[in-house]
């Protein structure tokens, strides 16, 4: 069977979505499938697809575990052979470990890197090689806000985040001038049941509980997004000239970020004559 791309035929565009079983990423493939994208929904049980994508003839399901190198490389592989190319990845699959530092064991701290990191890491270098071939691809990664400024109850969520960040913007530098987009959302404050490994709440260290009571008031208080009004500004942006590279969803998010800038802003100056003695 020819691929339609190779006849020079005009296509709609594809995307290839990891995390699509719940939240964000559920939503994400109904935008894409009603702006009329060919959606690759993935996610790891597909018996977990929502009922919803049925309505679409343009989402197509798929099992995916971004933590395994081999079947990433497979899907990716067989998306490009049924759609001649990716012309956008769109990274979203994820979870928060919660608990203080102090609380959460190594293993599950390598656990949330091995999804949120590493497993971000692979997706993108099994599309990078075509991305680059073809001098043009968009490469959407979902952060957090918490990756900007970390917060009590959630360091190691917040670390991966941060580390995601910081690929990302080094990674944006290196294919800019390959015609390769990168796009950071940080989405803060969206109630989408994200925290898929989570402790309760509490505190086994009655000195810390102080910080759950804190975190648990926020999260009582918080102004809270909307993740269809979300979701569809990130779908408008997609696969255009010159996306963003940052992106950030929700008031309460922009309010964090400022908040962190301009306190480092502030302690750099602080100590500014130390930093200058050092020269």
């Amino acid at each position: 069977m020819l691929n339609p791309h190779q006849e020079g035929i005009q296509m709609s565009k594809t995307i290839l979505i990891t995390g699509t079983s719940t939240g964000f990423g559920k939503e994400l493939a109904i935008q894409f499938a009603k702006r009329e994208w060919n959606v690759v929904a993935t996610m790891r049980d597909t018996q977990k697809a929502a009922p919803e994508f049925g309505q679409y003839g343009n989402i197509q399901v798929l099992a995916l575990d971004i933590t395994n190198q081999g079947m990433v490389q497979q899907v990716v592989e067989t998306v490009t052979n049924q759609y001649g190319q990716i012309d956008v990845l769109l990274n979203n699959a994820g979870y928060a470990q919660a608990g203080v530092f102090e609380e959460v064991t190594v293993d599950q701290a390598r656990k949330q890197y091995e999804t949120n990191v590493f497993g971000v890491m692979g997706t993108i270098q099994a599309v990078l090689p075509q991305m680059r071939k073809n001098r043009s691809g968009h490469i959407i990664n979902i952060s957090s806000m918490g990756g900007v400024q970390s917060l009590p109850t959630l360091p190691i969520y917040c670390s991966s985040k941060a580390a995601l960040e910081s690929l990302s913007e080094g990674l944006a530098a290196e294919v800019k001038e390959l015609g390769i987009n990168i796009t950071l959302v940080e989405p803060a404050g969206f109630k989408t049941g994200f925290q898929g490994n989570t402790q309760e709440n509490k505190s086994e260290i009655a000195d810390y509980q102080p910080m759950y009571d804190w975190y648990n008031k926020l999260a009582e208080t918080a102004p809270y997004g909307n993740v269809e009004k979300a979701m569809s500004a990130v779908a408008d942006i997609a696969g255009t000239d010159n996306p963003p590279r940052r992106l950030a969803l929700g008031s309460m998010g922009l309010v964090m970020a400022r908040t962190q800038l301009n306190s480092m802003l502030d302690e750099y100056a602080k100590w500014e004559h130390v930093t200058a003695s050092a020269d």
